[in-house]
Formats: structure tokens, C-alpha cells, sequence
């Protein structure tokens, strides 16, 4: 059991649509994936049914300690849960992400969950403060989406420093990698700055998948489910998010679940 928090210094990046289909690609792999939402403003239930996004959740956990067990939305994916944020008014929304900072109740959550699930995502609210600090604190490993503009691009090196200080202060997280996001790739601008990272990050720390600029994303938010849901052929972007969870498998050698990872024979 691992945590795995999606983080971004720069909101509208992409993070929730990268924790929920990310967590649907792992669970279709074989990875039991409970993605738990720490964004005050529900992103995920808003992404999926209005049913969920008036559920019961995390800051029923937070305030009235209701046990993690009854708060979990079992999918229609065998393997795949969500614990949704719960209803938090807007002037709260302090009170909730600082109730998560020191990541004591995130722990808290996978120790719970342990048997249950393998990993845990946390989808998180922008900046690294409060929630995102506590989910990363929670984590073992962090997935940064950066978009493919100029701006976002300036601040892809703060993840290094957060991560260094989280870990001068023992706390054994650390960067799976650097996911490029909303690429367009007949946009000079936004080549360039894929280029650029290209160039200037080490080779294993930005992940060969990149996600594009797509309408089925939209498609899909509008609908309410994971892009590889949208139709009964997925349209071929949900296999961004197949390659990506191959390539957090290839990167989770520690805690990879099967040990014996041999070629399986077609015919016998």
C-alpha cells in the first residue's frame, strides 16, 4: 500500500482529470485504487454524478470522525473506490485544507485502507499548501502534470524544492515523474515548452505520455465519466492514460504487486 499524490503548483493543469483516469487505468490493470479527493471544491464529484458530489465524504471523516469504510463509493470497476470530499460551505474551505496539512488523517486513511486497496490517489486542490502538503506528506510518490504553456512551465522547478524540504523534515516522499498536459502540438508556443522541458529535465523524470488538448475530456466531464467510458469504443486518447499507468508500473519496482513479472505465453 502506497499513497500517490497528483499535484501542481498552477491550477487548471489538469490534475483532476489526471487522478481520475489515472485511477481508472491502474484499477483496469489490477492496481485495487481508492481515489480520494481533497479539493474543498469536490472536483471529482463534480467531474462524475451529481449524486456524488452531494455524498457524504472526507469532512464527515474530518469533523464528525464517521469511519472511512462507509464513506467509500464503490464503482462499477471492480477495484476502483472513491471517497468523495462531502459537502464543505464555502467559508470553511480553510478550515478543511488545514485540517489535512500535517497529513495525519490522509495516513490515518491508508492505514485503513490497507488490505482494502493497494494504492491510494489523492486528487488536490492547486499550490503547495495545506491539503496538497498533507496528501504529499501522506504520499509515497507524487505525479506533477505541468501544462504545456509558458507560465505554467516557469514553475515546474518548485516541486523540486517542496519535495527537497518535505524531505529534509523526514518525510519519504518523492517525484514519480512530470506529466506534460494539454499539449497542442500544432501550437508552436506549446511545443516549445515540451522542448524545452525536454531538454532541460533529467530524461526519467518526465513521462514519455503526454495529454493533450482533446474535446473528449470535455466530452466527458459533461457526461460524468472517465474518459475510457465515454463510449463503449473508448476514443483513442483514453490510451494516454493506459501508457501512463504502464509507466508508473515500470517506476514502482518497490511496490510493484506482481514479483514475478515473466512473458506470458499466447498458445501453449
Amino acid at each position: 500500500m502506497f499513497g500517490l499524490t497528483i499535484a501542481s503548483q498552477k491550477g487548471g493543469v489538469g490534475k483532476t482529470t489526471v487522478a481520475l483516469n489515472l485511477s481508472y487505468a491502474m484499477a483496469r490493470r489490477g492496481w485495487r485504487t481508492l481515489l480520494v479527493d481533497t479539493d474543498p471544491a469536490g472536483a471529482i464529484g463534480l467531474s462524475l454524478t451529481k449524486k456524488l458530489s452531494q455524498a457524504p465524504g472526507l469532512a464527515d471523516h474530518l469533523y464528525q470522525h464517521t469511519p472511512i469504510a462507509g464513506l467509500i463509493v464503490e464503482t462499477k470497476l471492480k477495484g476502483l473506490g472513491i471517497l468523495p470530499t462531502g459537502k464543505i460551505p464555502a467559508d470553511e474551505s480553510e478550515r478543511f485544507t488545514n485540517g489535512l496539512a500535517d497529513g495525519a488523517v490522509l495516513k490515518a486513511i491508508q492505514t485503513a485502507a490497507q488490505g482494502r486497496y493497494d494504492v491510494v490517489v489523492y486528487d488536490t486542490p492547486s499550490g503547495f499548501v495545506g491539503a496538497t502538503l498533507g496528501a504529499m506528506r501522506a504520499s509515497r510518490y507524487v505525479v506533477s502534470p505541468v501544462q504545456a504553456e509558458p507560465i505554467a512551465a516557469r514553475g515546474v522547478m518548485r516541486i523540486f524544492e517542496v519535495i527537497g524540504a518535505l524531505r529534509a523534515k523526514g518525510h519519504p516522499v518523492e517525484l514519480l515523474g512530470i506529466l506534460l498536459t494539454m499539449l497542442h502540438t500544432k501550437t508552436q508556443s506549446s511545443l516549445a515548452v515540451a522542448e524545452d522541458l525536454w531538454k532541460t529535465l533529467p530524461g526519467n523524470l518526465l513521462f514519455e505520455a503526454t495529454v493533450p488538448r482533446d474535446p473528449a475530456f470535455l466530452e466527458a466531464s459533461a457526461a460524468g465519466v472517465p474518459v475510457g467510458l465515454l463510449r463503449r469504443r473508448p476514443p483513442p486518447i483514453a490510451m494516454v492514460f493506459d501508457q501512463l499507468a504502464a509507466e508508473l508500473e515500470a517506476r514502482l519496482a518497490p511496490d510493484a504487486k506482481d514479483v514475478a513479472n515473466e512473458p506470458i505465453a499466447l498458445v501453449d
